[in-house]
């Protein structure tokens, strides 16, 4: 008959209570951690509001006189918060590269810890052949003990991963400073059609007020000469209309012109309610302006400066990468570590020591998934030229519809100038039969009202000329803003955005051609052969550190333009 002892004293009871009441201690802590977040208050809100109202309009250089076109696009560059947020994205793609190169490093993890138990940790043996007891229970391993240790590990696959997602949040980055770049050109293309429409509103503003003024005052004459029956009811009823007709048009034209300035101002990034004048450039001086590249050459400028195509064409290079970390992940796994360690236990015969080793572990079931991430690789490298195939397409569409927009808009500004023209004629005819009695007030209200809406025709129509020629080198892809500026003030930024608009203007962008050899001497009837392509040159990534504003133009040659292909930045010939 075979005895057994139990070894196992039990646990007193003062030991109990302590261990009880921290359990419960944490289960009740554990329990009201989590509390529901508190609603907004109002006084809340109304301190986001005038903290948020403070950072929108800091720093900002104060207005020292009329306002500029020049000026009015560099305050827009430089303080809109839709071109200060695009460039915090770009900074923050910047960022995130750095992130990803950490996982390339090997991991160093220091770790130490207590331990406790209410019982011995004992063990004892049993004889395999006759089931007996064989070794009297024992411990090696003290009931309160501290450990320690500092480990170094290095997995293999994780850098593989790591570095192929560092090269793709690269391309993220180069694709965000395209981004970049269409923001700041969609900005100065607002900014200038807001601009000339608020030219607009400071010329004729002391017309419109005067002339709606007079509409309003011969329309109460007219009410009192219908009630004194000094004409006949018919006409004096249709006098009546045609003089509200023309104060309703005034009303609405001096309406539209008071909203002109309140949108160039938030555009520049000003109080709705600022007041500001503007620098009016003489009327005489709205001339078309002259579009100096030819349309094959705008098309071939879109192919490689366009930031659609070339933020497609780095994102396309990370289909490539992520069919690569696929098939990454289907090899074996290496990990090698090495690391110091400490423990306090009495019974060890060493309580420091080093370890080092080396674990390959490898899921051969995926090696069945190899056709299939294959195949999906394939389709998404396919789809990724598809989709640059589809959007050149679209990019080489957009610019033939703004060269034509454009030349309706030369052609509409040509007959709206001329009808301004003849209208400030019929206006002195029409004042001067007045004046001899030949004519009514009624007309002379009329030629005034019509003389007001021709000239403001004569100016929309001039300032969707701008807005179209801006439109056409937008879609070619044509930096508006210069690659470098000679310093941060806001008078530099408008110095070095009236050179490089004045050097677009005159032609001074050096179109991209398709590189090629002479043809050899001896064989003059001979075609050139193409030129072997260069290697291309690894992309330059610019950082967005210290101040912003130098960068405030795109890279010449951020982008990887492809290898047979010159792109030239602006220069002055």
């Amino acid at each position: 008959m075979t005895h057994t002892t139990n070894f196992e004293t039990p646990m007193p009871r003062r030991a109990t209570r302590p261990l009880v009441l921290t359990v419960l201690a944490t289960a009740l802590l554990a329990g009201c951690a989590v509390a529901p977040p508190e609603r907004l208050s109002t006084q809340d809100l109304l301190a986001h509001d005038q903290s948020d109202r403070g950072a929108m309009f800091a720093q900002q250089e104060p207005l020292s006189g009329p306002v500029t076109l020049d000026e009015a696009i560099a305050r827009a560059v430089k303080y809109n918060l839709q071109q200060r947020l695009a460039l915090m994205e770009r900074a923050l793609e910047d960022n995130l590269v750095d992130v990803q190169k950490q996982g390339m490093l090997p991991k160093l993890t220091a770790r130490a810890g207590l331990r406790t138990r209410s019982n011995d940790y004992g063990s004892s043996s049993e004889s395999l052949a006759t089931g007996a007891q064989s070794l009297v229970p024992s411990t090696s391993q003290e009931r309160e003990g501290e450990t320690a240790d500092l480990q170094l590990s290095w997995n293999v696959l994780d850098f593989g991963l790591s570095y192929f997602g560092a090269k793709a949040q690269g391309n993220k980055a180069l694709a965000a400073e395209e981004r970049r770049r269409r923001v700041v050109a969609d900005i100065i293309r607002q900014t200038r059609s807001a601009y000339w429409n608020a030219v607009t509103a400071e010329r004729l503003k002391d017309r419109v007020s005067s002339t709606l003024a007079e509409a309003r005052q011969t329309l109460e004459y007219a009410r009192q000469t219908e009630e004194k029956r000094l004409v006949a009811p018919i006409l004096a009823l249709r006098y009546q209309r045609d003089l509200l007709n023309m104060v309703r048009q005034t009303e609405a034209l001096e309406n539209e012109l008071a909203q002109a300035k309140a949108r160039l101002a938030t555009l520049m990034n000003l109080p709705p309610a600022t007041d500001f004048t503007l620098a009016l450039p003489d009327e005489g001086q709205l001339a078309p302006p002259r579009l100096a590249y030819a349309l094959n050459d705008l098309e071939a400028l879109a192919m490689v400066r366009r930031p659609e195509l070339r933020e497609e064409s780095y994102l396309a290079r990370n289909a490539v990468l992520e069919t690569r970390m696929s098939i990454l992940r289907l090899f074996p796994n290496a990990q090698l570590f090495g690391g110091l360690n400490y423990d306090s236990n009495k019974y060890l015969a060493n309580n420091n020591w080093a370890d080092a080793g080396v674990q390959v572990s490898w899921n051969l079931l995926n090696v069945l998934s190899w056709p299939a991430i294959s195949r999906a690789g394939e389709s998404r490298e396919e789809v990724a030229v598809l989709r640059r195939q589809a959007l050149r397409m679209t990019v080489l569409s957009q610019v033939h519809i703004a060269w034509l927009e454009r030349e309706r808009a030369e052609s509409a500004f040509t007959r709206a100038n001329e009808l301004s023209r003849l209208q400030d004629a019929i206006q002195v005819q029409t004042e001067n039969a007045a004046r001899n009695s030949a004519e009514t007030h009624l007309e002379l209200v009329r030629a005034k009202v019509e003389t007001l809406l021709a000239t403001r025709a004569r100016d929309l129509s001039y300032a969707e000329l701008v807005n179209a020629q801006n439109t056409v080198y937008q879609a070619a892809g044509i930096d508006p803003l210069p690659e470098r500026i000679a310093d941060e003030s806001l008078a530099s930024l408008a110095r070095d955005i009236a050179e490089t608009n004045r050097l677009i203007e005159r032609g001074h962008v050096d179109v991209p051609r398709l590189a090629q050899t002479d043809a050899p001497a001896a064989t003059p009837v001979a075609l050139a052969e193409p030129a072997a392509p260069a290697p291309a040159a690894p992309p330059a990534r610019r950082n967005v550190s210290g101040s912003p504003w130098n960068h405030l133009g795109s890279v010449a040659g951020a982008g990887a333009e492809p290898a047979a292909v010159q792109a030239l930045p602006v220069s002055a010939r």
